[in-house]
């Protein structure tokens, strides 16, 4: 329900967006314009439907809530090669990113276990800045983009150490 909405709001704000650029710059009849405007609001409302909205399920995603949080900051994980927006968080026994708000198109959580922690790494993003975090893992590698990295390495190193 919440995909056909925001599709709705969606196709009226750009309806009426364009009804009101046409009406002051160009000399259109009115009843053009009207026809003009539900037609652009019933097809932005449907492209966006189906094609941009199409696979966003915001209510299938939980994230779990988070006890006994040592360190935690905004963060950004690499899902697929894009750089994805969120919180890291570093709790008891696992280290936890969960997407923000404003990424609901690529919403998910990464949840590693400190025990499944091999090795952490700095590293340059995009080859250029020094802000990159690599946490290798018995299952693989997880890039992040933090703010601090040195002591997110020492807390990570700390409890990877506490937990083995």
């Amino acid at each position: 329900m919440k995909r056909l909405k925001y599709s709705f709001l969606l196709g009226l704000a750009t309806s009426f967006f364009l009804t009101v650029f046409f009406y002051f710059k160009e000399d259109i009849p009115l009843n053009v314009l009207f026809v003009a405007a539900v037609f652009i609001l019933f097809l932005i409302t449907l492209i966006s439907y189906f094609k941009m909205f199409a696979h966003i399920n915001n209510e299938e995603m939980v994230f779990k809530k988070l006890k006994n949080v040592i360190y935690s900051g905004r963060a950004n994980h690499f899902l697929s090669n894009i750089s994805v927006g969120g919180n890291l968080s570093l709790a008891d026994n696992q280290l936890v990113f969960q997407t923000n708000i404003i990424n609901f198109l690529q919403k998910h959580e990464c949840i590693i276990n400190l025990e499944d922690i091999t090795a952490v790494e700095f590293e340059k993003t995009l080859g250029i800045a020094n802000n990159g975090l690599l946490i290798k893992t018995k299952n693989g590698n997880e890039q992040f983009v933090v703010t601090k990295r040195e002591i997110w390495k020492s807390e990570i190193e700390k409890r990877v150490k506490n937990s083995t």
